[in-house]
């Protein structure tokens, strides 16, 4: 009997998934994460079974040479990423790149080149607060401080903005105690700020944001209600500089010559050599890499007469980003980028029949395109927890075809802008279709058609693109077999998401979280109910990670405003405490401290020593635990503190910088190591306190 093809085998394509993979699943399978070791089994087994039934032993031996060497490159990758830990202030040289922040308060910078106690080190993320001196890019900057040592994962997930920059050290001084000397620019630094200044110059301030975002993949500049607009429509793929981008001018320069023979290898080269500069303008980002080599592989194929494949092409440019830098397989930006093209390849001929048989083939293919790249996306705005908007769909139809439009003009104009500054004003028209393209985000923003995506497991994300080739192009089968297997996998996935979230169902916990010295601490009882004091930049990542879909009540030190109270909004609190300030809105309480308040399962006492509040002490189920405010304390009445730490009778107390005060059970957070405190930040990263008759303690990095 004939052996039917099952899988049209592609010798780069499917390695690269192998080795993607690999890296992907090192980490969690070699720190004896269960789930993850048991998806590895699984897949592993089955595709051996399938590749031995088939009797392509050739194929099954690569595929898991692949694999395994993409676990050694994820070790490689943490190796080269090694960062020295140093204690105590330490004497820091280092320049000021135009990755650069500026406020009324205060720098926020990245330094490069640079040396720490002379030795050379990798970049430092700095917040300078404003004193006499000014900064600017390019400054040689000479200072002493200290230095805290960040970890390459947060709650599972890259730093990848730190990984991408080099960014190994952060830390916090004021521009008073630095010595502040003339250095350089790089060109590619003179060619953006060049740009930057041209840009703002002509367009509103929100509108040059992200006219200079989609240029070089600068978001820092964006305003949270612009960038949330563009979320909760659905279109923040496209305030960023990414593949679509990079492949629609690869098109238009390589179109630009004529099709003889002589002048497309012309076309060709020109085009390769502009791209890359580019590429090199954009820091070398993941997804534009990715874009440019697909790009030139494409012209390559047209000039040699060879058929292109796009999947050959992908495999091709995700290795070669991968062996330079192995963990931008975690990168989320490099995923979307891979399994956007992946799902357009795989899903877009089959939908595109469909979609034919009641409209123009052009319209079907642009509209399977989108809702290809749509479907292939939502495992990893799910990661986000981010919440989808059912109009997308639509919404991209319209709002895409302008940035189509916009972007080559954009390019075109900016850069030559350079040579001809008096031909900026031609810019204008650019702010007009951000204008508009923000008023399409901002009405369908606010619809009541959103889904709060809740973060998909490594099981359920490997049977979701499971699904998508079985459902696809790439599997040769029978449709009975395709829907057998679709159908099983549906339920496999249905299964996998269930069993996550209820494995991830926090219950009688105390969470403690700290991002960038901001500290937060969750309390979750036993029926459910929480409390929050403090809130950072990872407080979101860990509640959509745990289907933590709102929290009760948030306890604050400081006075709250309505910024504060809409900053919160997310999170879905019933009212908020604080121990001053005025009541603006119903649902902010101001109690007086030493007065013990009771809300549901918690009862909480704001704590004051010499008229300062010294802390909040809450207690649930059986449990209390304390939360230092940030004051300063008082050393000469150290004592004072500390009889009032006694008195209380603490079972948990995180206690900031505080570290004097710490004893056995109490926890210390800041840079400085005491041989008193049971846990430290530096050491022991985020922690999680299982609460069910004893603490037990777990690190949850």
């Amino acid at each position: 009997m004939k052996n039917t093809r099952f899988l049209n085998f592609r010798y780069i394509f499917y390695p690269f998934l192998a080795f993607l993979f690999g890296i992907i699943v090192a980490r969690g399978m070699y720190s004896g994460d269960i789930e993850t070791f048991l998806v590895v089994i699984a897949l592993l087994f089955g595709v051996g079974i399938i590749l031995i039934i088939k009797k392509k032993y050739k194929i099954m031996a690569l595929l898991f040479a692949f694999f395994f060497v993409g676990n050694g490159f994820y070790f490689l990758g943490e190796l080269t990423y090694s960062v020295k830990s140093y204690e105590g202030e330490v004497s820091i040289v280092g320049r000021v790149s135009d990755n650069f922040e500026e406020n009324d308060y205060y720098y926020v910078v990245i330094l490069d080149n640079v040396t720490i106690n002379g030795e050379s080190a990798k970049n430092i993320k700095a917040n300078f607060s404003k004193g006499e001196q000014e900064i600017k890019v390019g400054d040689i900057l000479a200072f002493e401080s200290e230095v805290s040592e960040e970890s390459l994962f947060t709650l599972g997930y890259l730093n990848s903005s730190f990984y991408r920059q080099n960014v190994g050290y952060t830390l916090s001084a004021s521009t008073s105690d630095i010595v502040v000397s003339p250095g350089y620019t790089n060109i590619d630094e003179e060619v953006r700020l060049a740009i930057k200044d041209l840009i703002y110059s002509r367009l509103s301030e929100d509108n040059a944001s992200i006219a200079y975002a989609v240029l070089f993949g600068d978001q820092s500049g964006i305003s949270f209600e612009v960038n949330e607009a563009y979320r909760n429509s659905g279109i923040i793929h496209i305030i960023a500089v990414s593949g679509f981008n990079v492949g629609f001018l690869i098109a238009i320069l390589y179109n630009l010559f004529s099709h003889s023979k002589k002048k497309r290898l012309v076309s060709f080269i020109v085009t390769t050599c502009i791209i890359i500069v580019y590429a090199y303008f954009c820091g070398f980002a993941p997804s534009v890499v990715r874009a440019s080599i697909m790009g030139i592989v494409s012209m390559s194929a047209q000039i040699f007469g060879r058929r292109y494949d796009a999947l050959n092409s992908l495999g091709l440019s995700g290795f070669i980003i991968l062996l330079l830098n192995p963990l931008t397989a975690f990168d989320v930006g490099f995923l979307m980028s891979v399994f956007c093209v992946i799902g357009i390849v795989t899903l877009s001929p089959m939908l595109v029949k469909l979609f034919n048989k009641f409209m123009p083939k052009a319209i079907a293919s642009y509209i399977a395109v989108s809702f290809s790249a749509q479907i292939a996306i939502l495992p990893f705005l799910a990661s986000f927890g981010s919440t989808y908007n059912l109009l997308s769909f639509i919404i991209n139809l319209f709002v895409v075809p302008l940035f189509a439009i916009m972007y080559p003009y954009l390019f075109f104009i900016s850069f030559l802008s350079l040579i001809l500054p008096f031909l900026s004003v031609l810019l204008v028209p650019v702010d007009w279709l951000l204008s508009a393209c923000y008023f399409i985000a901002t009405i369908f923003s606010t619809s009541s058609l959103q889904v709060r995506l809740s973060p998909i497991s490594i099981a359920g994300c490997s049977i979701f693109f499971l699904l998508i080739f079985a459902v696809g192009s790439l599997v040769l089968s029978k449709p009975t077999n395709k829907f057998l297997m679709s159908s099983l996998l549906v339920l496999l996935c249905i299964f996998s998401f269930g069993f996550s979230y209820m494995s991830n169902n926090l219950s009688s916990s105390v969470v403690y979280l700290n991002s960038y010295g901001q500290e937060s601490v969750l309390l979750v009882s036993q029926s459910g109910q929480s409390m929050l004091v403090g809130n950072n930049y990872i407080l979101s990542r860990f509640t959509n990670n745990y289907n933590l879909d709102k929290i009760n009540i948030y306890l604050s030190f400081e006075d709250l405003t309505e910024d504060d109270v809409e900053e919160l909004e997310e999170f879905g609190f019933s009212y908020y405490v604080s121990t001053s300030g005025d009541r603006f809105q119903d649902e902010i309480r101001v109690v007086d401290t030493d007065s013990t308040i009771e809300a549901g399962d918690f009862n909480f006492c704001y704590v004051s020593v010499e008229g300062k509040v010294f802390g909040v002490v809450i207690s649930f189920d059986q449990t209390s635990v304390f939360v230092a405010s940030g004051e300063e304390i008082d050393y000469n009445n150290i004592e004072l503190y500390q009889d009032c730490l006694d008195r209380l009778e603490i079972d948990i107390a995180f206690l900031g910088e505080n570290y004097s005060l710490a004893d056995d059970n109490f926890v210390s957070v800041g840079f400085s190591k005491n041989s008193q405190t049971s846990y430290n930040f530096s050491d022991d990263g985020n922690l999680l306190f299982d609460i069910d008759g004893s603490v037990v303690v777990r690190r949850i990095d």
